[in-house]
């Protein structure tokens, strides 16, 4: 009897421990913001961003992802963006439809909060070398959705 009763409370401590338990997925990692918060400067954009032509507004932001916890070593850096964009630059990014299947749209609350309703289908917009940069437009309005990530 005393053998059984070793065997159920190794069992109960092999149970505890996460044994045949479903294994935790990864979760993404933290878009902490910088300290400048919520902008609608146009340089930042267009100079990482030149198939944006001369925007007429954004509202963005940007920073790290990670948080304090984090191991030590380069940066991983973020930007989410809404930019209004001439018509002529949103009718070509439409011609041009992404070949990639697009991810959804993972953005910071302030600027999903500018996003609006509608249609968006993934583009294929430039950025920075070493940049993963995830584009929508508007199927009925001249506005881009940035994405993007990079060191």
């Amino acid at each position: 009897m005393r053998s059984l009763g070793l065997l159920l409370a190794a069992l109960l401590t092999l149970a505890g421990c996460g044994w045949g338990s479903e294994p935790e997925l990864p979760t993404e990692p933290t878009k902490a913001v910088d300290e400048r918060g919520t902008r609608t400067d146009l340089d930042p954009l267009t100079s990482r961003f030149p198939d944006l032509g001369e925007p007429v507004s954004a509202t963005w932001q940007s920073g790290t992802l990670g948080d304090d916890r984090s191991a030590p070593g380069p940066s991983t850096y973020w930007i989410d963006a809404v930019v209004t964009v001439e018509p002529g630059v949103a009718d070509s990014l439409r011609a041009q439809p992404s070949s990639d299947s697009g991810r959804d749209m993972d953005l910071v609350d302030a600027v999903a909060d500018e996003v609006g309703e509608g249609d968006f289908a993934p583009v294929a917009v430039g950025g920075p070398d070493m940049w993963q940069v995830d584009a929508w437009v508007a199927a009925d309005r001249d506005v881009v959705v940035i994405s993007a990530r990079g060191e």
